[in-house]
């Protein structure tokens, strides 16, 4: 008799996700048990339609505890988890089964990717969807994250910590061996505004500080709190706990990116190239490493350097949409205008659910409509400069046109500060 797969669930108020979520699963699972949190939207009646097993309990913002109540109710030899926002495609439905039916040939426990799908390419870790695929739903990537969500059943490997809970921890104490399986899992509710100001938001930076104050000697506590502080606005409380992490653990990755990124949001670029170039002396060989690089030598005007380090980006990952963005600037910067229109006009293309690169060709056009206009008409170029900084507020071209237009007006000290901002963008427009 083959191994049984059990689907292990928590639920709260998911009826518009959850029967994707089932159907992607239902043909290769023995059963579905689901942990529901207090759901008042009929997700329990949704779930029992597909034949799931659904028991109530209490929420006690305790991922962990949930997830556990859940997996105890499970008969099968194997626990599948998900997410009711998570569906399988069915390539890797049938991995799964495949595996589960071969009894994880030596393996107790399976690591997956997790796709947040999403259209941030400014996060660090996001990658490119394939083109034309049709489980992005019409976004340009998704974030990655590797994740356990395949192991067996009554070994004692249980979830931990209340907030970004794990069961890895549990695994490795007991021996169980972990093996990669090349299955994507799609998670189509990951929302960064909400992740920022959402009624969510408050409930996990809670949970993670309590995190952190009980394990104060865990790094990936640490990080966790740090992660959400940021998220939630909060760089101080973030940067705090990430040198707490990195003080516990100095070569733990995630807590140096992080680090890097609250360094360059507050314009410390020279400390964020020294964390970097750390990085990359301890053999880190990611496209996002190359392109913070590019994009700091591109503000100091060392062309040079970020001409190789996007190019460096673009070889890694040739897809990698924001390494091409930069790349356009780095263009335009150098006066190859129809190179960086070129360049957005692809990127647009490539990535038609991003607004970015179209916003930067209409303030392109804009721009050069304005510089045309600037001697003779400059109230009309002012005019068009605003409209094209609305849609490129990152142009310090922009900037300088739009203090000679004011220069012409009369308008001296408005002109002296919308100069002071294209110095801050490219010092070395003014050198």
């Amino acid at each position: 008799m083959s191994p049984r797969l059990s689907l292990v669930m928590i639920v709260r108020d998911e009826a518009d996700c959850l029967a994707d979520c089932l159907s992607s699963v239902r043909d290769i699972v023995d059963e579905m048990v689901i942990a529901d949190t207090g759901s008042v939207d009929g997700t329990p009646e949704i779930a029992r339609q597909f034949g799931a097993a659904v028991f109530s309990m209490p929420w006690r913002n305790d991922f962990a505890a949930a997830r556990n109540a859940a997996l105890a109710r499970a008969t099968g030899d194997w626990a599948l988890h998900l997410d009711a926002d998570e569906v399988l495609d069915p390539e890797g439905a049938a991995i799964i089964r495949k595996t589960v039916d071969e009894d994880g040939c030596g393996a107790d426990a399976f690591e997956v990717t997790l796709a947040n799908y999403c259209d941030d390419p400014r996060a660090w870790r996001w990658v490119p969807s394939p083109p034309d695929t049709p489980w992005a739903r019409g976004r340009s990537g998704y974030l990655p994250v590797p994740l356990i969500r395949l192991f067996r059943t009554r070994h004692g490997f249980e979830y931990r910590e209340p907030i970004h809970e794990n069961v890895t921890a549990s695994i490795r104490e007991r021996g169980g061996v972990i093996r990669p399986l090349p299955v994507l899992i799609h998670h189509y509710g990951y929302d960064p505004d909400e992740t920022r100001r959402g009624r969510k938001a408050a409930v996990y930076l809670e949970i993670a500080r309590q995190k952190a104050s009980a394990y104060p000697d865990d790094p990936k506590a640490r990080h966790d709190y740090a992660e959400q502080a940021l998220a939630c606005g909060d760089p101080i409380t973030a940067e705090a706990e990430c040198r707490a992490a990195l003080n516990l653990c100095p070569d733990y990755l995630p807590a140096r990116f992080t680090l890097v990124t609250l360094l360059l949001n507050r314009g410390d670029l020279d400390d964020a190239a020294a964390q970097l170039r750390a990085m990359e002396k301890d053999g880190i060989d990611l496209p996002h490493l190359h392109l913070a690089l590019g994009a700091i030598a591109l503000r100091h005007g060392d062309f040079e350097t970020a001409e190789h380090r996007l190019g460096r980006a673009l070889a890694l990952h040739p897809r990698h949409v924001l390494a091409r963005l930069y790349r356009a600037r780095l263009r335009d910067l150098q006066g190859r205008t129809d190179l960086a229109r070129a360049e957005l006009k692809a990127s647009a293309r490539d990535f038609p659910s991003l607004p970015e690169p179209a916003r930067r060709i209409q303030a392109l056009q804009l721009r050069e409509q304005a510089e045309f206009l600037l001697r003779g008409s400059p109230a009309e170029a002012l005019r068009l400069l605003v409209d094209a900084q609305r849609e490129d507020p990152e142009d310090p071209w922009i900037y300088r046109l739009m203090a000679q237009a004011l220069e012409s007006l009369g308008e001296i000290d408005r002109a002296a500060r919308l100069a002071d901002k294209a110095r801050a963008l490219a010092p070395y427009l003014y050198s």
